[in-house]
């Protein structure tokens, strides 16, 4: 069984605090602490970088809350 991990748990077995690892995504603390808080979803690019970052599998990582669809409204066809 593969393990998950949530973008601060993947950062933190990884050994990067916010700050570094903001650096090595190339974006403000600031954006950075969004996306660990959920209140920004990273695109599919950065989320793949961001598992080669933390060296964690791409699928090992959960990039988003499972309730998070609830809050997208989908357009008719």
């Amino acid at each position: 069984m593969n393990t998950k991990f949530d973008i601060k748990s993947a950062r933190v077995r990884a050994g990067f605090t916010q700050k570094e690892l903001a650096q090595k995504m190339q974006m403000s603390v600031n954006s950075y602490l969004r996306y660990e808080k959920g209140t920004l979803i990273f695109r599919v690019d950065q989320a793949w970088n961001f598992s080669k970052v933390v060296n964690i599998p791409f699928e090992n990582i959960i990039f988003f809350k499972p309730n998070y669809t609830s809050s997208v409204h989908l357009q008719p066809a």
